[in-house]
């Protein structure tokens, strides 16, 4: 008969250095957040995108109040939320360079117009046309309530990833 051996985890008191080593060790899937203003596009990638509600369908995304797409969002109240799959990853790069902002991210790949004008990533797995209807400030960041609108629904493909700072893509555990 095997003697099971207990496992004993240390506790570590928590700092920002080991809340960001914890948070790396949940994944999530990967979103470009965009809006448009007077012919104007901005985006950013993320991660921190949540299904909040079914009825109404709502979801959450929590947008640093510092990134350059902020303001955009902020005074337009609509953004789109574009679920990236594994074949863009280098969307997902340029999308959270510093060096590389506003319009000219939207230039490596097709981008449409919904109905309310957000901008649409052609070949994303999903974009969500979202009403921002309230607003919390967090931090640094703003915790966006966004009512859904309206989607556009691709083909099926895997989703890109987010963990332990770099982009995965995603297999079957059965």
């Amino acid at each position: 008969m095997a003697i099971e051996q207990a496992v004993t985890t240390k506790e570590t008191p928590i700092s920002p250095a080991v809340f960001k080593q914890s948070m790396r060790r949940l994944a999530g899937g990967v979103c470009i957040l965009a809006s448009a203003r007077d012919g104007e596009r901005h985006g950013l990638t993320m991660t921190a995108v949540c299904s909040l509600t079914l009825d109404p369908p709502m979801l959450i995304a929590c947008v640093n109040r510092d990134a350059g797409a902020y303001e955009t969002m902020r005074s337009t109240r609509r953004v789109s939320v574009n679920l990236l799959g594994s074949d863009q990853i280098e969307l997902a790069e340029l999308f959270s360079s510093s060096t590389i902002k506003g319009t000219e991210r939207f230039e490596r790949a097709e981008w449409v117009e919904m109905a309310s004008g957000v901008p649409a990533l052609t070949g994303a797995l999903a974009v969500l046309d979202c009403q921002i209807v309230e607003e919390k400030a967090v931090g640094q960041h703003s915790v966006l309530f966004c009512e859904v609108k309206a989607a556009r629904l691709e083909d099926q493909k895997d989703p890109l990833v987010h963990f332990d700072r770099q982009f995965c893509g995603l297999l079957p555990v059965a």
